[in-house]
């Protein structure tokens, strides 16, 4: 897993970047109005036809159908139909087959259930049923579907979003990426170099999955154009970057240009380890590589004027010490940098470079206590964002992994971490810390809350054996009480 975040300038709201503003408006205002009430008539649809003899009629019928298909990918699909055991498995059958336009033709033609079998006047009147309660299908119709592909939909795909979480983190690096964009191209340019980037990485997308049932959503191909597009603006420009390799991280200044091909073969790899995963790692790609050649093309063209940099702060004695432990680094006196780069944590605590090098450096030795001290101030930032999000969990992974005896996280911390590794959808570190939480505080006051996002976390990984388990923990711990009343509403 790679992740890297620019930590250079910060917008001129005396100049606002609007259109940067704009697109993030646009983004939720289709995903929270349409699109939301688009899923929940989907849902009244998925109800009925679970609740009718659809399942019974057509399935099966799905199943012969594929079977004929030279496409392994829905012959595969054939052969799992007949072994779902869980409302979950056959929702997501249900959506496959309403996204085969083919399919859907001929069973609407009377070609799959025919009118000359005796099922045929129950199946229409409950399939007419279905068809009207599931409602026109706003996503499926402006989503980016190989079946029945329209050219505007390579437009329209980029501003749809499967869900929140999906939402929020692309309107987060929309916002990291796209206000200095915006600044250097200006707003007309760098709107139509958003919307050029986005069709190159729907296009790119639909290149690869071009025999899929799926459907292609997001801002993702955009954004990741819009990351190219700064990348090439800086050039041989050292940025400050924030970065995670597997379960590694620190901040490292280095040419803006070296993120181009790290980020393109990353995508290319996990493209190719990831074929099924339903991450669109290709409209990552097209998207990056279609701002790249935007870019490329611009500065050929015009004189482009990049965004200042923010001035250095006011030395503290900062400086001196940081000159110092640098040194004491290159000549690998590591206790020596430790101690120096824990002074610059107490100059400057939140200073995310030291930080980070203090927690490095305190790891290599994992029984001590400057450990514990650096993995308790890294615990401990507040900062809701992508950049501080990732650096408290790649902190709390390498912490728990690596701290001996064991880590020392108080009830408050347990809960605190783990109501924001539930926001995250890092459901499994979240667990980990109720399971603390409830060793060390079973009657902690933030426990139920704690749960019930577990429960929320659990339910959108269709793990329902878990959810139901937490549900339990939170119904004989706190009986009665809101959230668990809630946890059984959700549930039911």
């Amino acid at each position: 897993m790679f992740f890297a975040f620019p930590l250079n300038g910060k917008p001129d709201w005396l100049n606002p970047p609007w259109m940067t503003v704009l697109l993030i408006l646009l983004n939720c205002l289709v995903y929270f109005g349409p699109q939301r009430a688009d899923e929940r008539a989907w849902q009244r649809g998925v109800d009925f036809y679970m609740q009718s003899d659809l399942p019974t009629l057509e399935f099966p019928r799905y199943a012969d159908y594929l079977r004929q298909s030279d496409n392994p990918e829905r012959r595969e699909l054939a052969g799992s139909i007949e072994s779902l055991t869980s409302a979950a498995d056959s929702e997501y059958l249900l959506r496959f087959m309403e996204h085969d336009r083919d399919f859907q033709a001929a069973l609407h033609a009377g070609r799959i259930v025919r009118p000359d079998q005796v099922e045929y006047a129950r199946w229409l009147e409950q399939r007419t049923r279905f068809d009207q309660v599931k409602g026109s299908g706003f996503t499926d119709r402006w989503s980016s579907n190989p079946a029945d592909w329209r050219p505007v939909t390579a437009l329209t795909a980029t501003f749809l979003h499967g869900s929140a979480a999906h939402l929020i983190g692309n309107m987060v690096f929309l916002f990291l990426f796209g206000y200095t964009v915006e600044v250097a191209l200006g707003r007309r340019r760098y709107l139509a170099y958003f919307l050029l980037a986005g069709i190159g990485g729907e296009l790119a997308d639909l290149a690869a999955r071009w025999d899929s049932l799926g459907i292609g959503l997001g801002a993702s191909g955009a954004i990741s154009g819009l990351m190219a597009m700064y990348v090439t603006l800086y050039g041989r420009r050292r940025i400050r970057f924030f970065y995670q390799f597997l379960f590694y991280f620190d901040y490292v200044k280095a040419p803006a240009i070296i993120l181009l091909p790290i980020w393109i073969a990353r995508e290319f790899l996990q493209q190719q380890l990831d074929r099924q995963g339903g991450v669109a790692y290709m409209a990552h790609a097209g998207g990056f590589v279609s701002g790249a050649l935007l870019i490329a093309w611009y500065r050929w063209r015009h004189q482009v004027t990049t965004v200042d940099l923010p001035e250095a702060a006011t030395d503290d004695g900062f400086n001196h010490e940081k000159t110092r432990a640098e040194a004491l680094m290159r000549k690998m006196q590591l206790d020596a940098a430790r101690a120096a780069y824990g002074r610059l944590v107490v100059l400057r605590p939140a200073d995310r470079e030291a930080l980070t090098k203090f927690f490095n450096l305190a790891k290599l030795v994992p029984a001590d206590e400057d450990f514990h001290r650096a993995a308790r101030r890294i615990l401990a930032l507040r900062e809701a964002d992508a950049e501080t999000d990732e650096l408290v969990h790649a902190c709390f992974v390498t912490y728990w992994r690596t701290a001996r005896p064991r880590p020392r996280l108080e009830p408050d911390d347990c809960a605190r971490l783990g109501q924001r590794f539930a926001r995250m959808g890092r459901i499994d570190d979240a667990a980990r810390l109720a399971g603390l939480l409830q060793q060390a505080a079973p009657a902690h006051d933030a426990l139920p809350g704690l749960l019930l996002a577990l429960i929320h976390g659990e339910l959108r990984r269709d793990k329902r054996a878990r959810a139901n388990e937490y549900a339990a923990m939170l119904d004989a711990g706190f009986p009665g009480s809101s959230e668990a009343k809630m946890a059984a509403g959700l549930l039911r």
